[in-house]
């Protein structure tokens, strides 16, 4: 049994931020991205755990960063003796991607043995590594896991005590899901079903837009052909004999006997448990079945005005057969993670509130009855816990835990006692790297909503010493301070070439959408920004920034902030912009699908077709629209499936001769995932901010030329100054 979310742009409910800030669009289509050929490479060489001796500390470099090693699933046997883990690690060389497979016991003293390479990393449609727990036999002997080995995804068969895999299904297309039955006899799988689109007959006779999909320089072709055809198939494997044959519904049903959100293959259980109109409107989004198939608990997003003024994610609870819901918790930032203990009378979930402002972001693990009433606190974990695979007794879990200064390790967790206890720390490197404590900060916003964050100082701050001060965006949720959300911004890079950075969270409490109420939609950009602005203030006052040295970064609904930030405040002096259509330019109207310009524009924006009285509003929040008052200047790093989204912003101020550059990456998509374009990233981001906020240039000759651009665009910001005074 695991309870799983997803890592930090991760972790960061990111399909459900981007929708409600609008910054890119989810079409049917984008799932053709992902299969369309472009993910970063591969090398099967197996990711290693090194031993590492202890030396004298130094600075973090972009290198460091890069090479980290993350946690992409765990799992616990069933018997609590054992954890399976994979990890995986970005190799700059080949501009690829390692994996590993791990087992380790959980007695103390326990070292990991390595099982060999998991295979290709699966990335969605954005570029993020999504993870796949690996899952035990019944008896704890084997260990299963898709993998792709020259051909399509199938589930292979790993020993526990080491050896080559073993490849169990030979299906004819993508197994897209598994697992395995209680008694380990059959394996049931949903297998994909492939694209009916002729490609050649698109190439000739073209191609019907029809508003499914948006303007992207990437091939469309390539979009509509790996759409998958219609609704998977789900198949059943004998492991005695290898038999295959196609699952009846009935057989479905008793394989997911014991099913939670994550054993569901096509939707079976939501469909039996709620109806199609309920899952629309009430936006269910997660379920678990309880052992004894009474009840079900689940989650769900409200954000209907009549409801709340507030989107909450309420966890409620109700009778299979009927009858009204109970709510158990409602979590006002992220939907949190939920499981039924095996003897079905409690649910499990994890509370990430924001209780203390004095204490560190912090993960609560709590449980409470299934007939409703005061949750019970399980432990006060002071790390961020982002995964939960709990033992066949619900007794004892595997976790990925991490915090400020640490990444992802492999940790356990006796649920009865509270005690916790690492079990395997990934990057040993770590302990040899100066990387700075992180300080909590709390402000508010003019409405006296709270918005929060956490701070780092450059290595050998002096006190009374003011310092430049970058602004990493948009998730502060406790865990390790690594990039940014993207991973585009070396936050110990930037501490290590004299920088405070502050990694702020701008997810608030968000407003319901009111159909018409644009002014509330304008919170969105307004809140944040005046929560920056107190910010900056407030280390102003400590004493520990120069507040005319202010730097602003950020994808996504980050990019949002740095393009409304630049264009409606002076609060800024440099700004980087990961792309994505952040600017929110009337452009984004015309290039986006029909299902984003309904949903992202339309409904949670309060925005339509540039045209009339709406042209107005995009007035106030748009950098094209209002270039002309831009001094701030500005790199972009974009995505080439994202990039035509930014091009009237850019057109525009370089028009308008403002200090602006941009670079576009081939194959990537909202985030970058070719280790050699994150480490360029990397570096030309140190170096633009060092350039900007403290006049400081790399002597190495290859970035001559790097310089000699930036000296005609200081030259242009420096002109504008003239001509404001």
């Amino acid at each position: 049994m695991t309870a799983s979310c997803l890592q930090k742009s991760t972790l960061l409910f990111v399909a459900f931020a981007a929708l409600v800030h609008g910054v890119f669009a989810q079409s049917k289509f984008e799932l053709a991205i992902a299969q369309a050929g472009i993910d970063a490479g591969f090398d099967p060489v197996p990711v290693e755990i090194p031993n590492v001796p202890k030396t004298g500390p130094r600075p973090v470099i972009s290198m460091d960063l890069l090479t980290l090693r993350d946690v992409h699933g765990i799992q616990i046997s069933p018997d609590s003796k054992y954890v399976a883990f994979v990890l995986g690690q970005a190799v700059y060389d080949s501009n690829s991607y390692r994996t590993g497979l791990f087992a380790v016991g959980t007695a103390k003293g326990s070292r990991p043995v390595s099982l060999g390479s998991a295979g290709p990393p699966h990335w969605d449609d954005i570029n993020q590594w999504v993870p796949e727990d690996p899952r035990w036999s019944p008896d704890d002997r084997y260990i299963y896991r898709t993998m792709k080995n020259a051909g399509s995804w199938q589930v292979w068969r790993w020993s526990r005590e080491g050896g080559a895999p073993v490849q169990v299904t030979h299906a004819e297309h993508n197994v897209q899901s598994f697992f395995v039955s209680s008694d380990g006899a059959k394996l049931l799988m949903m297998v994909e079903t492939p694209s009916p689109v002729d490609r050649k007959k698109l190439a000739e006779q073209g191609i019907l837009y029809d508003g499914s999909f948006e303007a992207t320089a990437q091939s469309i072709i390539d979009r509509i052909a790996g759409t998958p055809g219609g609704e998977n198939q789900v198949w059943i494997q004998d492991l005695s004999n290898n038999s295959v044959h196609k699952a009846t519904e009935a057989e479905v049903a008793a394989f997911t006997l014991y099913s939670d959100s994550e054993r569901d293959p096509l939707g079976t259980i939501f469909r039996k448990t709620f109806t199609q109109k309920e899952i629309d409107e009430l936006h269910i989004s997660t379920l678990a079945i309880s052992p004894d198939r009474k009840m079900v608990a689940y989650s769900r997003m409200v954000d209907n005005p009549s409801e709340s003024e507030w989107t909450t994610f309420p966890l409620l609870l109700r009778p299979l057969d009927g009858g009204p819901p109970i709510t158990l918790t409602a979590w006002s930032y992220y939907p949190g993670l939920f499981w039924w203990s095996p003897d079905s009378k409690e649910v499990y979930f994890t509370d990430d509130a924001e209780v203390d402002p004095n204490e560190r972001r912090k993960t609560k693990l709590m449980a409470v009855s299934a007939k409703g009433g005061k949750p019970r606190l399980v432990f006060d974990s002071p790390s961020f816990s982002r995964s939960y695979s709990v033992d066949r007794s619900g007794h004892v879990a595997a976790i990925i835990r991490e915090n400020n200064t640490t990444p992802g390790d492999v940790a356990l967790a006796d649920l009865s006692t509270g005690e916790m206890r690492t079990l395997v720390e990934v990057n040993p490197e770590l302990q040899n790297l100066q990387i700075g404590p992180a300080q909590r900060i709390d402000v508010f916003d003019k409405r006296r909503e709270r918005f929060w964050g956490h701070f780092v100082l450059p290595l050998g701050y002096e006190p009374g010493k003011r310092y430049p001060l970058i602004i990493t965006t948009y998730v502060d949720y406790g865990g390790f301070l690594r990039g940014g959300v993207g991973d585009e911004y070396p936050m110990h890079v930037f501490t290590a070439n004299g920088f405070v950075v502050l990694n702020f969270n701008a997810l608030s409490r968000m407003r319901s959408p009111k159909p018409g109420d644009f002014d509330s939609t304008l919170l969105l950009w307004q809140a944040p920004m005046e929560a920056m602005e107190a910010m900056v203030a407030k280390l102003s006052e400590m004493g520990i920034v120069d507040k005319s040295r202010v730097g602003i970064t950020g994808l996504s609904y980050g990019a949002v902030l740095v393009n409304y930030g630049i264009s409606h405040t002076s609060l800024f002096r440099a700004a980087i912009d990961s792309g994505g259509g952040g600017s929110w330019d009337p452009i984004l109207y015309y290039v986006a699908d029909d299902a984003f310009r309904d949903s992202g524009i339309a409904h949670w924006q309060n925005l339509g077709l540039p045209d009339g009285d709406m042209l107005s509003r995009y007035k106030k929040l748009s950098v094209a629209l209002n270039a002309s008052s831009v001094q701030t200047p500005l790199l972009i790093n974009a995505a080439d499936a994202e990039y035509i989204r930014d091009m009237q912003r850019v057109t525009t101020l370089r028009t308008l001769k403002k200090p602006v550059e941009m670079f576009i990456y081939t194959d990537e998509r909202h985030e970058k995932n070719q280790p050699r374009h994150r480490y360029a990233i990397y570096q030309r981001n140190v170096d633009w901010l060092n350039f900007w906020l403290r006049d400081n240039e790399d002597p190495n000759p290859a970035k001559a030329e790097q310089y000699k651009r930036w000296r005609e665009l200081r030259k242009l910001r420096d002109s504008l100054r003239d001509e404001k005074k």
